[in-house]
């Protein structure tokens, strides 16, 4: 009964990616430079997990081994000398970003093969943007699920919902997310995958990504959208305003000509309640500016009145009509 108990123990210990960010949070943040913006972004980044609370605490119980492992080695720079009898915690915390790769043995038990994936979620209606590591952020609308690949921390799949990507320059491994059979792999970037019943729509704002299907590889760059549809199989690829790309983090829909599947479906996310079609069938796929207010009646008003229909409530949110 001891061993299972252990071993259960073991696979909920945090990857080595979880533990090497949560040292670098304990050096960021007992610099003691850190700014409101910092705190708040560790903030949320401990709300994503409890395998990241429970990384963190286990980087603070354990600095002294790292203490007494960094008095030991001779390959401390020369001019850092003079501080081994003045650590601080920060200092600590800085030393255990850079020992992590390499001495982790410091921490009998820490990795584990059968560590969970990273699942970061939104309830519907709900907006959050995390900060995945140095360098990646990510904005996830209402009713979206995200999961990082216990194995590589690079890599993800969208399983519903959709998510605004920001790959900075200094997070230089690169990311690949996959959105049912379709990877999208960045290049640098800035961009946004949206699932659907059927399509899936990347868009991309900075930079480029490469879309691979089982067939074939194509660039996306900057100022395009593809529409993956689900059934066959098939890339579409088209202009589109990088600038208007993301604009649903500020409540913004924008659209070149989209189906009023689609225009419900984003409205649905950012509003949290269920906006069906019903009879509604507009003439034409929608183009333009939708700007959402927050109040759903408000806003389903708005939408029923540009696709030239008419709203009513139901038991599970809204329906349209002709």
């Amino acid at each position: 009964m001891t061993a299972s108990k252990g071993t259960d123990m073991a696979d909920q210990r945090p990857s080595d990616a979880v533990v090497r960010r949560a040292a670098e949070w304990r050096a960021k943040l007992y610099a003691g430079d850190a700014s409101a913006q910092d705190w708040a972004a560790f903030t949320d980044w401990m709300d994503i997990s409890p395998d990241h609370s429970s990384a963190y605490d286990m980087v603070s119980e354990n600095e002294a081994a790292f203490v007494d492992y960094l008095e030991q080695s001779p390959e401390q720079p020369p001019e850092e000398a003079t501080m081994q009898a003045q650590w601080r915690p920060w200092a600590i915390a800085a030393s255990v970003v850079l020992l992590l790769g390499t001495s982790l043995a410091l921490l009998p038990g820490v990795l584990t093969s059968n560590a969970e994936p990273v699942r970061i979620a939104t309830a519907p209606g709900e907006m959050r943007e995390f900060e995945i590591a140095s360098g990646l952020d990510v904005t996830l609308n209402g009713n979206t699920l995200l999961v990082q690949s216990k194995d590589d921390p690079s890599e993800f799949e969208l399983v519903s919902g959709e998510t605004l990507f920001v790959v900075g320059a200094d997070y230089s491994s690169g990311i690949r997310v996959a959105v049912g059979t379709l990877m999208v792999r960045d290049r640098g970037t800035v961009f946004n995958v949206s699932t659907g019943a059927r399509e899936h729509r990347i868009s991309v704002s900075e930079g480029a990504v490469e879309l691979v299907t089982a067939n074939q590889i194509q660039i996306l760059d900057a100022g395009q959208v593809g529409t993956f549809d689900i059934a066959d199989s098939a890339l579409q690829i088209e202009p589109f305003d990088p600038a208007t790309i993301g604009s649903w983090t500020e409540r913004r829909l924008e659209y070149a000509g989209a189906s009023i599947d689609q225009v419900l479906l984003d409205a649905s996310r950012i509003l949290g309640s269920n906006i069906e079609a019903g009879s509604c069938t507009p003439a034409a796929n929608f183009a333009g500016t939708i700007q959402l207010s927050g109040d759903a009646d408000e806003d389903v008003s708005l939408i029923a009145d540009l696709m030239g229909c008419t709203a009513r409530t139901t038991l599970d949110g809204w329906v349209l009509a002709n």
